[in-house]
């Protein structure tokens, strides 16, 4: 199967799943909406509210370039980490943060201490991840896609692992009460 199809279908089906979870966790335990923003008030949930549309917009820049603009064989040709990394990686990220809600749900319903650790868990590995796809994609050859494209999926995918690691992971564990 092309890179660009298993690209695809990973992002598809993690779309629904982190989506879907959120959308079910919200819709089932409205109750919680509140405790899941932990200690996080006023103008600081704003900025976190507000930083989800650009680590979005570059996520989806990121997909763009990776089915469009020869980013998955680029990336995935250079790779020293074996086949099919940018689908492997992006494979972790949306598992990982399918399973932050759900989580930290069970936390906040059970008070169990395993629950908050794989909740956490989930978010450093979604960071790390990203982290890592950030590092691959941008040592990355630009023979095979144009130097605008590769900056433009670097970026994108350095602002959602800044979102994702130093918002989510380190901020909101910091705070979370």
């Amino acid at each position: 199967m092309p890179s660009k199809n298993i690209f695809l279908s990973v992002n598809i089906v993690g779309g629904i799943l982190v989506l879907g979870g959120y959308a079910l966790g919200l819709s089932f335990y409205p109750e919680y909406n509140e405790a899941l923003w932990g200690g996080v008030q006023g103008t600081l949930r704003n900025i976190f509210t507000i930083s989800m549309l650009p680590a979005a917009v570059g996520y989806l820049t990121f997909c763009y370039i990776t089915m469009f603009k020869n980013g998955a064989e680029a990336i995935n040709r250079n790779s020293i980490i074996g086949q099919h990394p940018v689908s492997v990686l992006s494979a972790i990220f949306l598992a990982s943060a399918a399973v932050w809600m759900p989580t930290l749900i069970a936390y906040i319903h059970t008070g169990e201490s395993y629950w908050w650790i794989l909740s956490v868990s989930s978010l450093w590995i979604t960071g790390l991840s990203l982290l890592t796809l950030t590092i691959i994609t941008s040592n990355t050859s630009t023979s095979e896609m144009s130097q605008l494209s590769k900056n433009a999926a670097v970026i994108g995918l350095a602002y959602i692992t800044f979102h994702c690691l130093v918002i989510d992971a380190i901020v909101w564990v910091s705070m979370y009460q």
